[in-house]
């Protein structure tokens, strides 16, 4: 009676411990489009600026847009906010099925900076490279004058988050 007991109880421990959880990745619904991008800035074809990181992540106010963010820092002898390329964190329309985006006139929402700002021509090319234009209110020496290309490819997908 022992033996069956104890050969009842291995058994049962070795089935609980051969059964691992199956995990499945799930991803959000603004991916591929989201993501930490490496950017260089061109005008007219010609390398401006970068390369800089930018980041493109989803809103939580429905599944519409997309925030545009060039890592606001903030620097406190300063008391102001700069960003890699422009002080810019600014939401776009998204179409997931064609991986584009835009705003004909959004404001930034850095505190203190409210400037306007145009996203052209966004889209997201192959899952792995992003390109849009910029064009902001505050240019000098005329508003919305220069347009910046913004190109680049991506530095770490959610599949990388999925994998830690």
């Amino acid at each position: 009676m022992k033996k069956i007991n104890l050969l009842s109880i291995f058994i049962i421990s070795l089935v609980f411990a051969s059964c691992e959880p199956k995990y499945e990745k799930e991803y959000n619904w603004a991916y591929p489009v989201c993501g930490d991008w490496m950017v260089k800035v061109y005008v007219e074809g010609e390398e401006y600026a970068g390369p800089y990181e930018m980041k493109t992540y989803n809103s939580s106010f429905g599944q519409d847009s997309i925030w545009i963010d060039d890592y606001p820092v903030y620097y406190s002898s300063y008391d102001a906010y700069y960003g890699n390329f422009w002080t810019l964190q600014v939401k776009a329309a998204v179409d997931m099925k064609s991986l584009t985006f835009q705003s004909d006139s959004a404001i930034s929402v850095v505190p203190g900076y409210p400037v306007a700002i145009k996203v052209r021509n966004g889209k997201v090319i192959n899952k792995d490279s992003i390109y849009f234009e910029l064009q902001f209110e505050d240019d000098i020496p005329t508003p919305f004058g220069t347009t910046y290309q913004i190109a680049g490819h991506r530095e770490t997908s959610y599949e990388e988050y999925m994998q830690q």
